[in-house]
């Protein structure tokens, strides 16, 4: 018997689609979602941990690394006031200038942010 006789209606019988209903109709519309990034992350918690504030303005995030944990820092404004530093650890964690007590934060960018996080301007 001729081998092509044989495999042509076996791939044939292969590409049939079925009757059934998922098979004629469309794929549904699946949303994707993009994960959320490091900064973003940050800037979520930090939100969070001032009670959500309309007024937040970020400005100069920095990733960096410790012991392979990832930190994020930077600094904010609220209602035009005075830049305040955060740092947030492995997108968990959010430490805020405003709620630390006097050097803290000082110590905290020197140990864990590139640069030493910036010194707080104004």
């Amino acid at each position: 018997m001729n081998r092509a006789a044989v495999l042509v209606p076996l791939m044939l019988a292969a590409c049939h689609r079925g009757e059934a209903p998922a098979n004629n109709a469309a794929a549904a519309s699946v949303p994707r979602t993009m994960p959320e990034g490091d900064v973003s992350a940050a800037q979520r918690l930090v939100r969070a941990k001032l009670g959500n504030p309309a007024n937040l303005v970020f400005s100069a995030p920095r990733r960096s690394a410790s012991q392979g944990v990832r930190i994020v820092c930077g600094t904010f404004t609220q209602g035009g006031g005075a830049p305040q530093r955060y740092i947030v650890v492995d997108s968990r964690d959010a430490f805020v200038e405003p709620q630390m007590r006097p050097g803290a934060m000082d110590q905290a960018s020197s140990e864990f942010c590139q640069n030493g996080g910036g010194a707080p301007r104004g």
